[in-house]
């Protein structure tokens, strides 16, 4: 390391050289210029001159289009400023050299006192806009001839230079072409747009610039000052969000090598720090790329590094990583880490682990009121510190839950409030990060499960565009495979959908196992689909509580399907893993799926030859499944219902029979308009064979040969060697 780039105690210095720039010569005449023309509007122009002051001395050198453009916003009222300042800029161009220096020998006027009164200046030199007009005639003051010579052509090439397209708004930190002529980094500008790059990628990355263009931009940053470490970082958040693993675990490296102190020089602060909160990032660099196993070393190097120096902040922290990287025994980990960051006042790690608490205690079937509990007291320390991205969180969690629950009203009212609450373009606290595009994932999967398919794919294609890197594109990418297989399955698209679900399994391994069961089943390839579902069964570790539920209902049907189908000994032999499943779902407070289950064995009661138990066992689970199911589903329980009327009928004659028929040919009616928006062809099938078979009963033939002749187009159109009517 050249001991030039390092201090008197060891520690490594930000090189950052700074110098007077046309864009910096700009933004003195317009300060000069509203600090000396009289003014007309005085509040409002000088509100308006404020904020814009102080946009312009925090930006990256603009070019001319751009310092123009945020000058003539239509937000602010400085039309006749800018104007003066153009004419005085272009003046100045004209008069060369002498311009130049006439300009800065008439800034130290403006922050003397006026002779009116002493006490008063045009600029108060301890101002922010005072400090910056000294440091600005300060390196002014240092440039040789030569220099100011050069910087009087570079004054004339700037004013006269013609510049493509300035970008939109989503480039409020820097303007691309700007970025790209940047040459020499003032080292506050340099520091501020890189702190302001880093914070748009972590809260609300559709405001970043592009990935090419920060790699671009760090590489000239580093041109300029190769031993400024905040670069390497943003180079190491850029590369996390394209999941280039080499590229991060380099720039990492990079980055706390040269915030490491000095092997031969002692540091007046802990020398162990840096190489503490290197370790700790680094365990979570390989956590955040799934490398678990490669984490757990480099996170028990940190905590013991922060243990030989007392540190902790660092322990509770490396603590907070452990127990998400654990597989098992989270619980009493999360619980220490509530106590001890609550000690430590560390609300963040406190809140976040609340979540993790809630979320934990969920999975182990605690009820939901317990769960809830904890979710509100981290929303009370989250709006008491304004933790806008643990706010999203919570939300996010919330919806998750009650979907888990089967709760879809509150689920979808959940994420609605998330993104209610990330919206509105001049807002200024936003999170767009993970939960934020889950929550538009929900919406999306609510809608389509509810047959609105074009407003799915709308929601879905505003999260493409609002979160395009990972993680947030494995959430979407992950819901839009599915909808589409979802469709496919229901257009009985078997080969398309069996493409699809191995797609599916290399990205998420579980629910692709889930898919390949499904479509090995419609295509009554019953040894495949039963093999798969062991699979899952074996899996049992790995699966969540409602995963077991769906386990144990693939298998029910493949059992039904595959022996004996439809008959009374095949739902027998299945009551028993219906009865495990029912037992799961109310252990772990699954309404929705316990209602599923007993649709299932509501229909088992059918086969099995008891229609009156299966008629007095229907009306709950009915319900909660027309009051929170998809359309899927509720056409499944209207179907269901239906054959339970039926099957009641044996006992009935005359006009009671025809009644109850009735009643049946109304639910039938309902599941036939919801498994037509859907465009769910196979069970379609089976309402059109009810619907003929109930007005058969009831002598109504024109109805009865319609139907008939809708299930002989269909199946024309579709065929099929064998249809799952007897299954729920």
């Amino acid at each position: 390391m050249n001991k030039e780039f390092s201090s008197i105690d060891g520690s490594v210095k930000k090189h950052q050289r700074e110098s007077v720039t046309p864009y910096k010569i700009a933004v003195l005449i317009f300060i000069k210029n509203y600090c000396i023309v009289p003014k007309t509007d005085a509040i409002k122009e000088k509100k308006d001159f404020c904020i814009v002051s102080l946009k312009l001395i925090q930006s990256p050198d603009l070019n001319k289009k751009g310092f123009f453009k945020l000058v003539n916003s239509s937000e602010y009222s400085l039309t006749k400023l800018s104007a003066e300042t153009h004419n005085e800029l272009e003046s100045i161009c004209g008069s060369g050299i002498q311009g130049l220096l006439d300009l800065f020998d008439s800034l130290p006027s403006m922050m003397r006192p006026i002779l009116e009164d002493p006490y008063i200046c045009l600029l108060s030199k301890n101002s922010v806009l005072g400090l910056y007009v000294r440091r600005s005639l300060m390196m002014f003051e240092k440039l040789d001839f030569s220099r100011i010579v050069s910087l009087s052509e570079e004054l004339k090439e700037y004013f006269k230079t013609p510049v493509d397209d300035v970008p939109g708004d989503k480039q409020d930190f820097a303007t691309k072409k700007s970025l790209h002529r940047q040459k020499v980094w003032g080292g506050r500008q340099a520091e501020l747009l890189v702190a302001e790059q880093a914070h748009a990628i972590i809260t609300d990355e559709h405001k970043a610039l592009s990935p090419h263009e920060i790699y671009v931009l760090v590489k000239e940053l580093l041109s300029n000052s190769p031993y400024y470490a905040e670069a390497h970082y943003l180079n190491y958040l850029n590369f996390l969000r394209i999941r280039e693993y080499v590229g991060a675990v380099d720039s990492l490296y990079h980055c706390f090598d040269r915030l490491a102190p000095l092997e031969s020089r002692a540091t007046s602060e802990d020398k162990l720090r840096t190489f503490r909160y290197a370790a700790l990032n680094l365990a979570a660099c390989y956590a955040q790329f799934g490398y678990p196993k490669m984490a757990l070393p480099a996170l028990k190097e940190a905590i013991m590094l922060a243990q030989e120096a007392g540190d902790n902040v660092c322990l509770q922290l490396a603590h907070s990583w452990k127990y998400y990287l654990m597989e098992k025994n989270k619980g009493p980990l999360i619980e220490r880490s509530i106590a001890k960051a609550t000690a430590l006042n560390m609300p963040h790690t406190a809140s976040l682990a609340l979540i993790a608490s809630a979320h934990e205690s969920a999975m182990k079937g605690l009820k939901p009121q317990t769960v809830f509990e904890v979710l509100m007291k981290s929303d009370i320390l989250n709006n008491q510190y304004s933790m806008i991205d643990l706010l999203s969180t919570m939300y996010a969690e919330k919806t998750a839950l009650w979907a888990y629950y089967g709760k879809t009203e509150m689920a979808s009212v959940c994420a609605q409030l998330l993104l209610l609450y990330n919206s509105g373009e001049k807002k200024q606290l936003m999170f767009n990060g993970p939960p934020t595009c889950q929550a538009a994932v929900t919406v999306a999967n609510i809608l389509h499960e509810m047959g609105e398919f074009n407003l799915a794919n709308a929601v879905i294609a505003h999260a493409k565009e609002r979160f395009p890197n990972h993680p947030n594109n494995r959430i979407w990418g992950i819901s839009e495979a599915l909808h589409e297989f979802s469709r496919l399955m229901m257009d009985e698209k078997w080969n398309r959908s069996e493409k699809l679900a191995k797609q599916i399994a290399s990205v998420d391994k579980i629910e692709g196992k889930f898919r390949l069961v499904e479509v090995y089943f419609a295509m009554h390839d019953f040894p495949e689909a039963l093999k798969v579902a062991h699979e899952l069964e074996d899996m049992k570790d790995e699966l969540t509580p409602q995963q077991k539920i769906r386990v144990i209902l693939h298998l029910n049907e493949i059992h039904c399907g595959m022996y004996k189908a439809g008959t009374g000994q095949s739902a027998c032999n299945t009551m028993l893993k219906l009865s495990e499943a029912i037992g799961i779902a109310r252990k772990n407070h699954l309404s929705y799926y316990e209602a599923i289950v007993d649709m299932h064995i509501v229909n088992s009661l059918i086969l099995l030859g008891t229609p009156a138990k299966a008629l007095e066992n229907v009306t709950k689970p009915l319900i909660l499944v027309l009051a929170h199911g998809g359309l899927y589903d509720q056409a499944r329980a209207h179907i269901t219902y239906a054959k339970c009327l039926a099957a009641n009928t044996r006992v009935l004659k005359g006009d009671s029979k025809t009644t109850v028929y009735l009643e049946g040919i109304q639910h039938l009616l309902k599941a036939k308009a919801h498994l037509e928006k859907l465009e769910a062809n196979n069970k379609l099938k089976c309402v059109y064979l009810l619907l003929a078979a109930f007005y058969n009963e009831i002598g109504e033939t024109d109805e009865r040969n319609m139907y008939s002749y809708e299930l002989r187009q269909l199946n024309e159109r579709f065929p099929v060697d064998k249809n799952h009517f007897f299954l729920f």
